[in-house]
């Protein structure tokens, strides 16, 4: 009711200087009317109808500074300050901090405001007019007084966050409430900065913030090397969009458990002969997912007739409906194949070293737990390190946890991030071959030699020498589990998993 009654009076006020003013020059506040009545109905832009309410302002008092004399159009032109100082608070609401290392300093709006204020103030000066100088003091008062009462009401830390203890595993998703208290009692925003790419909060801007506070999502997936303390870069904008406040906040005390140190428990706890469960230090952890593809289960194989004994529970009605007769589904057990879990035991940093001691405990957990028979395949830069039979449940996680104290840290080593694709090398070969020009025999000559390099670095690789020898104690068709940071065996990986996928055998990397 405020805001329309001003702007009437502000209409008003336009179209009685329209009338007032000379001829030549009367149609500077009609074009003004048609704009503020154009604003009134189409506002789009909260920093446009600002500016046409400031701008209004000033225009009201020198409109009038003529017949009614200086002071008076003074006095005319004060009632639209308030709509001014709404509006100023309207786009307060909207005000992004800017770049400032300064714990508080003023912002964009604040400087528009001072600029445009001192030039009219130097215009009024130069002209004469005291009708400017009077509005100019006017608003420069304003900003004084606003000013002080930010100052002594919004403090240089306004907002306080409860610590929030976070156990999370390391590359794995946590969750956690954020309350936050104003020491305030305005109505400011807050701007909240994440210093790293993994830890997030929502939401992060245009947070209404009063006394009572706000409650906030964070969300952290950590690496093996996150900070203990969460400490956030903060940004406070009073409720006129004047001054902003820098400040940090630690809402969050994280505590990250390593992924070998994760799994070595889930393994002890399998060992033991209790259940998995989850582990009561982890705030948010997954489950376990045992590897696709490896588990014993029932297939459905068929339909059959009805023969007296059946299940009802395994009616097929859609067909039984269909031929006119009672028809029963099938079914047989599927009998997963033995595994193999190849490991290569180089790791690029500790990150990947954890990754990788994860990895080799979870994988022969979920075989162990399936009863599903594995055999342990293990390598470094340099030799083999193990390769056992088919083993099952306590063994195979026993020298699973063994074999994760052998990981060595490689920092030089070089990583693939693109191996080469031995199908595609063998495809383009055997195409070339059909072809009668001397550029595509040519071609196909450098392809064999990058084919027959790649076999010859394979064969001296120990990822190939383990591979042989673990598949000659297994001996029969078995799904390959690759457990690998593919940096020195990369090639000698992409040779292999095409030779065993041509012989039959399934490979699954991790």
């Amino acid at each position: 009711m405020i805001r329309f009654g001003l702007r009437i009076y502000a209409i008003a006020a336009l179209i009685a200087a329209a009338v007032l003013s000379p001829l030549a020059l009367s149609f500077i506040p009609v074009v003004l009317l048609i704009w503020v009545l154009y604003q009134w109905r189409w506002n789009n832009s909260p920093f446009i109808d600002f500016i046409t309410q400031f701008f209004l302002f000033f225009a009201t008092g020198l409109f009038f500074s003529q017949p009614a004399g200086p002071y008076f159009a003074f006095l005319i032109s004060l009632p639209v300050l308030p709509a001014v100082e709404m509006r100023l608070r309207d786009i307060g609401r909207l005000t992004q901090p800017g770049k400032s290392r300064r714990k508080r300093s003023p912002t964009n709006i604040f400087i528009v405001i001072v600029s445009i204020t001192l030039a009219v103030l130097v215009f009024g000066a130069i002209t004469g007019s005291i009708s400017l100088i009077l509005a100019g003091g006017a608003v420069i008062i304003y900003l004084l007084a606003a000013g002080i009462y930010i100052l002594r009401t919004l403090p240089l830390h306004p907002v306080t966050a409860e610590p929030v203890l976070l156990r999370v595993v390391a590359g794995s998703e946590g969750q956690t409430d954020i309350i936050l208290r104003g020491k305030s009692g305005l109505k400011a925003t807050l701007f909240l900065e994440s210093p790293y790419d993994w830890f997030k909060i929502a939401p992060a801007a245009f947070i209404p913030l009063t006394a009572a506070g706000a409650v906030l999502k964070a969300t952290a997936v950590p690496p093996l090397s996150g900070p203990e303390d969460i400490k956030m870069q903060s940004t406070v904008i009073d409720p006129w969009g004047l001054t902003q406040t820098r400040f940090e906040i630690e809402p969050v005390k994280l505590i990250v458990v390593p992924r070998a140190r994760y799994a070595e428990w889930l393994a002890k706890k399998y060992m033991s002969g209790t259940k998995t469960g989850q582990l009561p230090l982890i705030s948010n952890i997954s489950s376990i997912k045992p590897l696709f593809g490896l588990r014993r289960g029932i297939e459905f194989y068929g339909d059959k007739m009805y023969q007296p004994g059946d299940s009802m529970k395994n009616i097929d009605w859609k067909h039984s409906v269909k031929y006119n007769e009672l028809v029963s589904k099938e079914f047989s057990e599927v009998q997963a194949q033995p595994a193999i879990i190849l490991v290569n035991l180089a790791a690029h940093d500790a990150e990947e070293k954890d990754k990788l001691a994860y990895n080799i405990i979870i994988s022969a957990l979920c075989l162990a737990q399936d009863g599903i028979p594995a055999a342990l395949a293990a390598y470094n830069a340099e030799d083999i390190v193990l390769t056992t039979q088919s083993l099952t449940g306590r063994d195979l996680v026993a020298n699973s946890l063994r074999i994760v104290k052998d990981i060595i840290t490689v920092p030089g080593a070089i990583k693939y991030l693109a191996p080469p694709d031995i199908g595609r090398l063998r495809a383009n070969i055997n195409r070339l071959d059909r072809a009668e020009s001397k550029a595509a025999k040519a071609l196909q000559e450098l392809l064999q030699i990058e084919y027959k390099s790649l076999a010859i670095n394979s064969r001296s690789n120990p990822c190939t020498r383990t591979l042989n020898e673990v598949t000659a104690k297994v001996n029969r068709l078995s799904t390959i589990i690759v457990i690998s940071g593919r940096n020195h065996d990369a090639d000698a990986l992409a040779f292999n998993i095409h030779s065993l996928t041509g012989k039959g055998n399934a490979v699954i990397t991790i």
